[in-house]
């Protein structure tokens, strides 16, 4: 399948996930709808938030983000309550507010085409979130995921923000490494691109918003804490986005940040981004656990 097929059909998914109804689990944990201002948007950020049923002390927060074509309810509708009841009941389970904001195309960064958006998820959103939740509010207890588009959108936080964010897991990652011209990429790959990376594309944006380069400087720009990341990818994805997730995978260890790598047998699907939520879900619980264990 070309890239321009998995992208749409990656679209039509998420936007039919987006248009079912809520999926409720037997589980505690509830769906709310929210709107949050957003000062660099000049409007309202819409969200699904999970609240677990129980937590001890303040909650630590993950802000899972959607992909290309998706919307806020994408996560909301693919099971994320049962699947957090699930893992938060666990033993050691570590409870987070889950927040999905819908942030439309705009790949989660600053464009003159769709607005502000990184700026409106990296500081408006977390802003509002602590202040209407109690939330830990600690840069040690918040963390960004995300699937394809989303995967982007949570690598670039945690390596443009990392004062902002402990860690990130991207599943199916759309990341690319610097291009010297628009030409490296075929016609309607840059149709995707362009408007968040400059209309029409434009090279040097693109490589301004890398999530490689940041790597080297990530240890200096958080103060010297550590960022950790989780990558999953399909061997048999669409879009080819399993080179990116690996060049991304060795590059984080050559950087010395702690980095794990899953792939796993399927395509740029929906069963895996399900399937893998729990994974990371108990992943982030164990970065948690482990530096309670350090400050002791």
């Amino acid at each position: 399948m070309s890239l321009a097929g998995a992208l749409t059909r990656t679209a039509v998914v998420a936007l039919a996930l987006a248009g079912a109804t809520d999926v409720r689990g037997a589980g505690a944990g509830t769906l709310e709808t929210r709107s949050f201002a957003s000062p660099a948007l000049g409007a309202d950020i819409p969200a699904v938030v999970y609240r677990p049923d129980r937590a001890d002390g303040p909650l630590g927060v993950l802000y899972l983000l959607h992909g290309y074509g998706g919307g806020e309810r994408d996560w909301g509708n693919a099971g994320v309550v049962e699947t957090a009841d699930a893992v938060f009941a666990e033993p050691d389970a570590v409870p987070l507010l889950i927040v999905m904001p819908g942030v439309g195309n705009s790949w989660y960064v600053d464009s003159a085409r769709y607005g502000n958006w990184g700026r409106a998820v990296g500081e408006d959103l977390v802003a509002a979130v602590d202040a209407a939740y109690p939330t830990d509010g600690r840069r040690a207890r918040r963390f960004v995921a995300g699937l394809s588009m989303g995967g982007y959108g949570a690598l670039h936080l945690a390596t443009h923000r990392p004062d902002r964010f402990r860690a990130a897991a991207a599943l199916s990652p759309a990341i690319f490494e610097d291009v010297r011209s628009a030409g490296q990429f075929p016609d309607f790959q840059i149709e995707f691109f362009a408007g968040a990376f400059g209309s029409p594309l434009d090279p040097a944006a693109f490589n301004a918003r890398n999530v490689f380069a940041p790597l080297v400087s990530l240890g200096r720009r958080s103060g010297g804490t550590p960022t950790d990341f989780y990558l999953m990818t399909g061997d048999h994805d669409s879009f080819g986005l399993w080179h990116g997730t690996l060049q991304f995978f060795k590059a984080a260890r050559r950087a010395g940040h702690g980095a794990e790598l899953r792939v796993r047998d399927g395509d740029h699907e929906w069963r895996l981004w399900r399937e893998e939520l729990a994974p990371v879900l108990r992943w982030i619980g164990a970065v948690i656990r482990a530096d309670r264990s350090a400050a002791q």
